[in-house]
Order: C-alpha cells, then structure tokens, then sequence
C-alpha cells in the first residue's frame, strides 16, 4: 500500500445505522470518522425492500445518509454494508468440501428451499464458508442467503451519495475481524465472542482464529443471559468478549456470576488511531463497544 485509501462501514440494526470510517496507510490504521443515527426506514422489515414504494425509500435514506455523513465528516466513497442477523437467511449445514464451484451453487440452492418459506431462489445471493473442522471431506458451514433487492437497495443508495457498494456481511463476522485485529493473541485460545442486539444475541467461537461455530438466539425473559452462558460453557470457551449497542453493565456482571473464564469488553480501537480532533471523540470512546461490527468490516480491503 503506497497512499492513504479511506472506507466506511455502515452497520444495519433495525433502523440504526452505525458508522466507521478508517483510514488505511502503509504507517497503520486511522479512525477518521464515526457516529451512529436512528433512520425512518426500518430494515427489518421485509417490505422495505419490495418493489412497491422501494424508490420513494431509497431516496428518503440517502437524503438522512448524506446529511450525516457530512455531519460526522466522512469523506470516503468507498463503502460496505453490514447486516443484522434477522435481516438474512443463516443455516448451518455439513459441506461437502469435494464439491465444484457448479455443484456447489446447485446445492446451495437446493439447501435454500429446504429453509426458506421463499420459493423465489432467483431473489437471493446464497454462499457457504465452510467452518474450522478436522473432518476431510465433510465441514460444518454457515449458508448466508441475502435478498437481491435488498443489495440493489443499499446500491443505489450509496450511488446518490456518490458512493460505491465495496463489501456485504453479517455484522457478527464483521466483529470477529475486528476482535482478531486487536486482539491477534486470542487466535491460540477457543475464544467465544457474543454480539448483543435489541431482541437478539449473536455467538460465535473461534479456534484457531477461524469461526467454527455461530447461533442467533433471543434473550430469555428479562434480557436473561442462560443461554449465553449454556453456548459458553458448551463451547469450551477460555475467553469470552462481548460487545454491541445493546450491552450493559448488568449484562456483565450477570454473566461473570456463573462463569470463571476472563470476561472483556472487546475494544475496536486497541490498535486503531484515535485523533484527538477527531468530531465527538469522547463520545466515540464512550460507546467504543457499540463500534465492534463497524470497524471490522471497515479494516477491510478485499
């Protein structure tokens, strides 16, 4: 890398739409802008992205998107997209790691109806990572289905911010890269991450430094944290670190009562730059664990 190159990230969370820009140079990684902002589209829902009214949307988003952005000082026009959990089809099956790029697309497919109530297979981006397993032929994998609409959508959005659509994830893969990133130690210890959301909570395992589980769950009435609990104790965690907007101090606390293992807060910005002039600074390093998913996908170039 011989010049300074900028991406941002928006993270998608119903209608909150989390952002990090990082500025990416031979001497290291630099946060150049970052805030958050609550839009009047709601991206759970599914009709958001039909075909009836899907232009009228469009451009009432880039109207709040452009209007933040040069409220937090973006500059980038290059931009991924992470995804909330509940805004995609995620199964995991067992792969057949034999498989041609053909016959894998076709079971792809296959797989896609067994799950979906959508017969529609056409409307949907589906791919498979395979996850960390000593198994030759046959891996467990996560199976990602994304609306075709909903990609055109985020599109011609950042089209009219004269921006372009770089990269499309799931925002708890996003955080894995971001924990990997800072924390490059944990890749020699099972480390369980846990992404904590309104309504739901995502886990995943890393052995390795490779996913080799994930799972979605709701809380348990009151935000309970068993179940949380039950995955890390299952998973045979030696560390466990958490983040989202969503976490809180009780969260914590509770957690730490029925488990031994270290417990930390995952800080996005451990081996990131943080400018001093930087817009909202404080607030940024305030809320720093509600930046996880954002500054994961925005450390990436490819």
């Amino acid at each position: 890398m011989k010049i300074t190159e900028r991406y941002t990230a928006l993270i998608v969370e119903h209608s909150q739409i989390t952002a990090v820009e990082i500025a990416h140079s031979p001497k290291g990684r630099t946060l150049t802008s970052a805030g958050s902002f609550l839009s009047s589209v709601n991206f759970n829902d599914p009709a958001t992205f039909e075909e009836t009214g899907t232009t009228k949307r469009e451009k009432i988003f880039a109207t709040e998107l452009q209007s933040f952005l040069k409220k937090i000082g973006n500059g980038s026009k290059i931009f991924s997209v992470g995804l909330n959990s509940q805004m995609v089809l995620m199964q995991t099956l067992p792969l057949d790691t034999t498989l041609s790029e053909k016959e894998l697309k076709e079971h792809l497919l296959w797989e896609f109806s067994q799950h979906s109530l959508d017969t529609n297979t056409d409307g949907y981006f589906s791919s498979a990572s395979p996850f960390v397993s000593e198994e030759q032929n046959v891996a467990p994998a996560v199976m990602v289905s994304i609306k075709k609409s909903m990609i055109n959508f985020f599109t011609t959005v950042l089209e009219k911010v004269y921006g372009t659509l770089h990269i499309v994830d799931i925002d708890q893969f996003c955080a894995e890269n971001a924990l990997l990133f800072n924390y490059p130690h944990v890749a020699a210890k099972r480390t369980v991450l846990v992404g904590f959301d309104e309504e739901t909570f995502d886990a995943s395992t890393l052995v390795k430094g490779k996913t080799a589980d994930i799972l979605t769950m709701e809380y348990g009435k009151g935000m309970d944290v068993t179940h949380i609990v039950e995955y890390v104790k299952n998973m045979s965690a030696e560390v466990l670190f958490l983040h989202g907007r969503s976490l809180t101090r009780s969260m914590i606390e509770n957690i730490s009562q029925h488990i031994s293992l270290p417990i930390e807060v995952l800080d996005p910005f451990w081996k990131i730059a943080l400018p001093a002039t930087l817009k909202n600074i404080e607030g940024i390093k305030l809320r720093r664990q509600e930046y996880a998913a954002a500054v994961g996908l925005a450390l990436r170039e490819e």
